[in-house]
């Protein structure tokens, strides 16, 4: 088990540093079975006929030392200095550093000393098959599998979608509102957990926590989560606001934990699971409304606002600041969510574009902030609550009311210089 546990992740690591996971962000999630049939009849081809007939002659050919060089700077160079450059620019500690550039001077040796003579020989025959079979072969196999439950899962839901219509009720009374709860580290800015268990209906995402209620609250009703951390509550419904964002988000169900991907796939199809999937057409339709990139989808927690605005005149909202700031979430993260983190930050969703959305549903008078309050028709009012020890940079990142001035917003390259590791979800 522990074998297959390494096998797991290595091919997991190998498809996130790599282009295969980035490469699925384009892709809707609707193609999975397309995908798993195309790898099925093209790749499992290619790789038989790369191990029988290509790689065996790299040991023979002129031009061997260069694929060689190709093949390890596309497996192994490339994506160290990528990871790495960016780690170490906002890491000053003298370890990383240490680390880093001991790993730069193996992999210079290796091409400067190891492929000019391995390369001939029977040996680097052998270490080529056993670095294609890893690399790629590996990578694919990962992939394979949990399309594999990816479409079980997708059928189950198309079966069933009379049976899982969308759990989010319409408002009974002007004071029926909602509150959504983000992850953002503005949480535990100021003691609101009261004033938010007070509410009808609380929202939350993901690996919430609530260990410290004054501040957190402890009421949950809707769980938005990523499918593997389904709420053991029954009165708690369950929501995969991602699942079919894109190939990737549908993959990614399964693929940090792929040796428990058959147990996922049963607990989600079980008859007990109160769940309902947020289809294809409303997240493609959410993206149109941010104008996200095309390679870029929305992060759960604004699928989760746009869900209960179309059921519901307006929202209240907590715990958002936009990626911005330089802790991740409210609760400490493990070094696996920090890496999707950083992935989500900067690649797979806009949060400044998501922070003009959310601006433009404000001014439309459909969501306040909770911190900030609302003056009028016996609502909340406004309060010093909103955090006064917060730093600088979480106080820039909130947004202001209706009648505030619109702040500038920053740039790839601001966001890189300043965060790192970011996030407003985790998978």
């Amino acid at each position: 088990m522990k074998i297959m546990t390494v096998l797991c992740r290595m091919s997991y690591y190998i498809s996130l540093l790599g282009l295969k996971i980035p490469a699925g962000l384009i892709v809707r999630a609707s193609f999975a079975r397309h995908v798993l049939a195309l790898i099925l009849l093209v790749y499992v081809p290619f790789s038989l006929y790369c191990h029988t007939i290509l790689l065996p002659k790299v040991a023979e050919a002129e031009y061997g030392v260069a694929i060689w060089h190709l093949l390890i700077a596309m497996w192994v160079t490339i994506p160290l200095l990528v990871v790495g450059s960016v780690i170490l620019s906002h890491v000053r500690h003298s370890r990383p550093l240490a680390m880093f550039t001991a790993a730069l001077v193996m992999v210079a040796c290796i091409h400067r000393f190891a492929v000019p003579h391995v390369q001939p020989t029977l040996l680097g025959s052998l270490v080529l098959q056993v670095l294609f079979a890893i690399f790629e072969d590996g990578a694919v196999a990962g992939w394979v599998w949990c399309l594999y439950y990816v479409v079980r899962l997708q059928d189950h839901v198309r079966d069933t979608a009379s049976k899982r219509e969308c759990p989010i009720e319409v408002a009974k009374c002007a004071e029926d509102t909602a509150l959504i709860v983000g992850n953002a580290p503005t949480v535990m800015d100021a003691p609101l957990g009261e004033l938010m268990d007070g509410f009808q209906s609380v929202v939350r995402f993901n690996t919430y926590q609530m260990h410290k209620p004054e501040y957190t609250g402890s009421k949950v009703n809707y769980h938005f989560c990523n499918g593997r951390n389904l709420p053991s509550a029954k009165e708690v419904k369950a929501v995969l606001p991602l699942f079919n964002a894109s190939l990737t988000h549908a993959v990614y169900l399964f693929m940090p934990h792929m040796e428990e991907a058959a147990d996922i796939c049963a607990n989600l199809t079980s008859s007990k699971a109160n769940l309902w999937v947020v289809d294809e057409e409303r997240i493609l339709a959410l993206r149109r409304k941010i104008k996200c990139n095309f390679w870029q989808i929305p992060s759960s927690g604004m699928v989760g606002i746009d869900a209960f605005l179309s059921k519901r005149p307006e929202v209240a909202l907590h715990g958002f600041n936009f990626f911005s700031g330089k802790k991740i979430h409210y609760f400490e993260e493990s070094p696996l969510q920090l890496i999707t983190s950083w992935l989500e930050r900067f690649v797979t969703h806009n949060p400044p574009r998501e922070k003009v959305w959310v601006q433009s549903v404000i001014d439309e008078g459909r969501a306040y902030f909770l911190s900030e309050g609302k003056t009028d028709k016996g609502e909340l009012m406004d309060s010093d609550l909103s955090s006064e020890n917060s730093s600088s940079d979480d106080k820039n990142s909130k947004l202001e009311g209706k009648d505030a001035r619109k702040r500038h917003i920053p740039g790839i390259l601001k966001f890189l210089r300043k965060d790192l590791l970011p996030s407003q979800f985790s998978m």
